[in-house]
């Protein structure tokens, strides 16, 4: 059983480093590809507000919730303007969700719930890379890839070190 799962790993780590190979290779195939993983992401994520809206009240979780999906849908419809626009569909994304945290922080502080400076720090800084993101598509496009490639080719390399160092 152990060297089937040490085989398995291998394989996985094999799979992840040259999937992360070839987003370094083909960036542009890669963020069309990207697009496409997001858009169902967002649809997902969309979902998940519009439930954290049924389940806690709070009216934001809509808005949120229906951007996201309808944002996924379009980036899964359209794979080439995705493409295109991915950094700035990002970046309004990261903006919204930004937003939101903010706010919800708020809420949370206000109701006396601890940690709720830990949401007001991350919904800050998820402004502040949306608006770098605005700022300089071209290079935001190419970081989620750089990022999306290094996360992979590591992912891939913890992989094959997990099946390496199992039972020993």
């Amino acid at each position: 059983m152990i060297k089937s799962l040490r085989i398995n790993l291998y394989i996985d780590g094999i799979i992840l480093i040259i999937l992360g190979i070839l987003t370094l290779r083909y960036p542009v195939e890669a963020i069309v590809s990207a697009g496409f993983i997001i858009g169902v992401g967002l649809v997902a994520s969309g979902i998940n507000y519009l439930s954290g809206f049924y389940f806690f009240r709070l009216k934001r979780f809509i808005i949120n919730g229906l951007l996201d999906i309808i944002t996924g849908a379009i980036m899964i419809l359209q794979p080439g303007i995705t493409a295109f626009i991915i950094p700035f569909v990002v970046a309004l994304w990261l903006f919204t969700t930004g937003i939101t945290r903010t706010c919800a922080s708020f809420w949370l502080g206000g109701a006396k719930i601890p940690g709720w400076g830990f949401m007001l720090i991350n919904g800050i800084a998820l402004i502040l890379l949306a608006l770098f993101m605005f700022i300089s598509p071209l290079h935001s496009a190419f970081s989620i890839m750089m990022i999306l490639a290094c996360v992979l080719i590591a992912s891939g390399v913890f992989a094959i070190l997990e099946g390496y160092f199992i039972d020993k």
